[in-house]
């Protein structure tokens, strides 16, 4: 069922935002409360994911009401607008893309019990709505009824869409697990009816299919316990096996290319990053390298918005960037970027059989705007900003910096600094990412501006073990758990210290997930380099959250990652050696994180306590393990930033 929502509200958020040209002006932050400024820095985007229609009449994107994303789309030339709320009570809008020029496809995600796997599970659905007679069909719908918690009829756990099928407007092909068992089929659907039939069957230890330049399934690829799974078909039609080929082990799939038996590939280039290669799958040969770049990994490659085959691919190097292969979209891109400096320009979308585009940029001082660049007439046209209610002058700038480690290595890492104040001596807070096999860049970042409009310096360091800067440098933080990671993290806050950035007696460590991790195991490894620490949904008990991981697909094989070569895993649990915290400690969960359950938090937090510990814990309702409502942020800055003034005293 669709959730209430006013009218009103929708056409108060859209009446007139087509007749800016320019970005609408929006207050400072200079004088604001601690409150204030958790309540502004914890809005979701007012605009956000926007997407074009085919014909480039309508657009599709989504903003904030009552803390959560919803959907919106609206004609172009402002009739016709409307509200889409979320399709499921209790969900979060995921994804959200043009079937055609009527049909939108809304995919969200939310927690269910399942009485099968005796525990909640992270769910997603897939919703067509019709924008024109304003009728919804879910595409997963099971056609087989039984007992089962509501919504969940035979249903499958997650639906994926894998091809877009862009000479049929009318259907998708999608995947399916109906039968619970960790192996996905393909379904041709109809975007209009719901109607689906099975065109490949089910194959022990895939979970994701692929589609060939002409959307024929010729590709699956998963995990069968520990063991990968991928299975080819040839342009003869035969399935092979690929898991015992010598190129498997060396190679990520990304897609397939025009050529007959060729794939898309990731892999090492000569400069150790990750690049991208053509590869005869039949030979195991590479045929052609297509991208490399000499400091960074490749991140993805990037699809045409109208064909849907390989325009270019994006990477990171202080910010995201699209390099773009196609020469039309390259031009677009660098005549933009002259239009609009200090911007990351990407393209979103383009109009059928038009010079008509949708356009995201972005900085770190500004979390993206959007334009219409309409080629045809030589006009660009700003559209609205992901969060007006900030300035770009009162942001706080975010510098790259190379800090050198005990090792004699260096690890990347980027320093936001208060606005209007200097880089010297100044209360801290060290935020080293989650994951660990992520990383951080200079892009706006909302627990980074808001720790900064409150006078703290912030430094997220990308300690080896961090994607983007090639395979030698991710693999030195395998199983390096409280070890080499940990270290890169000591001697990023040391130098610091060192640097007169940071008074050295007001720093803090605060981290989400592994970051959490990070902080806990820094307040037991320097208890007097840190006043005190921070864990969000963080792993506070590696023993525990190993055995909780053996239960999902793939997860045999992560927590090989985990830990500290030739140690226990109990010397590096945080809940192991709770006897070592000395210093005050906030932790905060969410009692719906499906990543990491929030029993270990609150239990980390008890056995704190029992021991007579300074420890502090808050339980968040609704934010998932990444936070994704605004109550859950505005509680995480809220709390954070009460605890933060209590241990390091006032900006």
């Amino acid at each position: 069922m669709f959730l209430p929502i006013l009218r009103a509200v929708a056409c108060a958020c859209l009446g007139l935002f087509f007749l800016f040209t320019t970005p609408t002006e929006s207050f400072a932050l200079e004088a604001m409360s601690l409150e204030q400024a958790a309540d502004v820095y914890s809005r979701l985007p007012d605009f956000s994911g926007a997407r074009l229609s085919p014909n480039g009449q309508s657009l599709a994107y989504s903003l904030e009401y009552e803390g959560k994303r919803h959907l919106i789309f609206q004609k172009m030339n402002g009739e016709g607008r409307a509200m889409i709320p979320p399709p499921f009570e209790g969900s979060n809008i995921d994804t959200f893309h043009w079937a055609n020029d009527a049909v939108l496809l809304i995919t969200v995600g939310f927690s269910l019990d399942r009485w099968e796997f005796r525990s909640k599970t992270y769910e997603t659905r897939t919703i067509a709505f019709n924008t024109q007679t304003k009728e919804h069909i879910w595409l997963g719908k099971p056609k087989k009824q039984r007992r089962m918690a509501a919504g969940s009829q035979y249903a499958s756990q997650h639906e994926r869409l894998v091809d877009f099928l862009p000479d049929d407007p009318d259907h998708v092909l999608m995947e399916f697990d109906f039968n619970l068992d960790g192996a996905t089929e393909v379904y041709k659907v109809d975007v209009n009816t719901g109607v689906r039939r099975a065109v490949k069957g089910s194959k022990k230890g895939v979970q994701r299919w692929y589609t060939d330049t002409t959307s024929d399934v010729r590709l699956g690829y998963g995990y069968d316990r520990t063991q990968r799974v991928a299975i080819y078909k040839g342009t003869d039609g035969k399935w092979i096996d690929l898991k015992d080929t010598d190129w498997f082990d060396h190679f990520d799939i990304e897609g397939f290319a025009p050529e007959p038996n060729t794939l898309y590939v990731s892999g090492r280039t000569n400069s150790g990053k990750a690049g991208l290669f053509k590869l005869d799958v039949l030979t195991g040969k590479i045929t052609e390298p297509v991208f490399a770049h000499d400091d960074v990994d490749l991140d993805y490659i990037v699809t045409h918005p109208l064909t849907g085959q390989l325009s270019g691919v994006a990477y990171t190097d202080d910010f995201s960037r699209i390099t773009y292969f196609d020469k039309k979209l390259s031009l677009i891109q660098r005549s933009l970027e002259h239009a609009l400096p200090g911007k990351v320009i990407s393209i979103s979308g383009q109009a059928h059989r038009r010079e008509f585009y949708l356009i995201l940029a972005e900085s770190d001082l500004n979390s993206g705007d959007y334009y219409i660049y309409d080629r045809d007439n030589k006009n660009l046209e700003f559209i609205a900003s992901a969060r007006p209610q900030l300035r770009e002058d009162t942001a706080a700038p975010t510098l790259a910096v190379t800090i050198p480690v005990r090792d004699g290595a260096s690890i990347p890492a980027y320093v936001t600094v208060p606005n209007g104040m200097e880089a010297t001596g100044l209360p801290a807070i060290v935020l080293p990412h989650g994951g660990p096999q992520a990383r951080d860049s200079a892009e706006w970042d909302y627990w980074a501006q808001f720790y900064a409009a409150q006078g703290y310096l912030v430094l997220k360091p990308n300690f080896r073990g961090s994607t983007g800067y090639g395979y030698a440098f991710e693999h030195k933080g395998e199983k390096q758990w409280g070890g080499l990671m940990q270290d890169d993290v000591t001697d990023a806050t040391k130098w610091l210290i060192a640097e007169g950035m940071a008074d050295p007696n007001r720093i803090c460590i605060v981290g989400a997930s592994y970051g959490g991790y990070a902080a806990l195991m820094g307040a037991i490894k320097e208890p007097k380099l840190y006043k005190c620490a921070i864990s969000v949904n963080g792993v506070t008990d590696l023993p525990g959250l190993k055995a909780e991981d053996k239960n999902f697909i793939g997860g045999r094989v992560w927590i090989k990652h985990m830990g500290l070569e030739g140690t226990k895993d109990e010397d590096v649990s945080p809940y192991d050696r709770a006897d070592e915290i000395n210093i005050p400690v906030l932790i905060m969960s969410s009692k719906d994180d499906m990543r990491i359950p929030h029993r270990f938090s609150k239990s980390m937090h008890n056995r704190l306590e029992e021991k007579g510990k300074n420890s502090r814990y808050v339980e968040i309702e609704d934010g998932g393990h990444s936070m994704v409502t605004r109550a859950a942020r505005q509680t995480l800055l809220l709390e954070t930033g009460k605890f933060l003034r209590e241990q390091l005293g006032p900006e």
